[in-house]
């Protein structure tokens, strides 16, 4: 009996996305995976993958997303738990995925979540899919967490940002991670951000609607204070890059100590660190960052699923 290649998905947000061209890269390779981890957006595409959706799919969807969609999807929540609201996203899940459970899946599948109030790690194998990677994708803060069983529960990053451990659980005797993680790295999180960013884009759509305001209204906005693009600093950082910079130093300590633990394992490191968690209008560069990893570290890739 073959060895089974599991495949744990991390988080990261729009990075996330290079996850699909790693998808696209095994997929032409004829690597066989038996089972799929993943938490926030990896929990995500790894769900679609799980229930049948191709890389191809996955790849089209994501090109087919406009920055303007973003902002349909990211509906103010105006509340005082969270930025937004995650009722339209969940909307979109269950256009593509129903009511489908996880136990009824084509292939094995899990993914995680934290408990806000404990601290635990909340692993889900069973139960509805779209609540689910729900639970594992909402950005405390950014989203309002999700209740399941009078437990408040939260992005997965929190406890385990590349959930390794859950794909040996599912059954996997060699794993592939993909780490789309930012790490801590200068480079990384003080980088030069892209003249095109969703963040710029949505702030200069929100400038040019209140224009058509009354005056008072757009001379108002005009005078506020506006961050330089061209500088990505403390100066330019909106209140959710707070919040996804700090869970950037969770997930490396996290990883850092959970690689002492980790099985047979593979991990790949796509080169995103410089894009943010909204940056999906960057999609195709991403993808093709995820893919260019895993061709780069292809032959190392293929060895350890054949145990050599």
């Amino acid at each position: 009996m073959g060895r089974k290649i599991g495949l744990a998905l991390g988080s990261g947000g729009a990075r996330g996305l290079s996850e699909i061209g790693v998808l696209l890269w095994l997929k032409e390779n004829n690597v066989e995976i038996s089972c799929i981890s993943g938490c926030s957006m990896g929990s995500i595409i790894g769900a679609f993958s799980c229930v049948g959706f191709t890389p191809e799919h996955l790849k089209k969807t994501a090109l087919d997303i406009k920055w303007t969609d973003i902002i349909r999807y990211l509906r103010l929540s105006f509340s005082s738990s969270s930025i937004f609201n995650w009722s339209r996203i969940s909307r979109f899940l269950k256009e593509n995925l129903g009511d489908k459970r996880i136990e009824d899946m084509n292939i094995p599948f899990g993914c995680v979540a934290a408990d806000i109030n404990s601290g635990q790690e909340v692993v889900f194998k069973r139960g509805k899919i779209v609540t689910a990677i729900s639970a594992s994708s909402c950005i405390p803060g950014v989203f309002p967490p999700v209740e399941i069983m009078d437990r408040l529960l939260v992005d997965g990053e929190l406890v385990n940002p590349v959930p390794i451990d859950i794909a040996f659980e599912l059954g996997a005797d060699f794993v592939i991670g993909v780490n789309t993680c930012r790490s801590l790295h200068g480079r990384d999180l003080y980088s030069k951000t892209h003249e095109n960013s969703f963040v710029k884009k949505m702030d200069d759509w929100f400038g040019e609607m209140l224009e058509k305001a009354p005056t008072p209204v757009a001379e108002f906005y005009n005078k506020l204070p506006h961050p330089d693009y061209d500088l990505f600093d403390h100066r330019g950082r909106r209140f959710y890059d707070v919040i996804t910079d700090s869970l950037a130093i969770v997930s490396s300590r996290i990883l850092d100590f959970k690689r002492q633990f980790a099985g047979p394992h593979f991990m790949v490191h796509p080169d995103v660190g410089a894009y943010k968690n909204f940056d999906f209008d960057s999609a195709e560069k991403i993808i093709d960052l995820g893919y260019k990893a895993a061709d780069e570290a292809g032959l190392e890739i293929l060895n350890f699923v054949s145990g050599k």
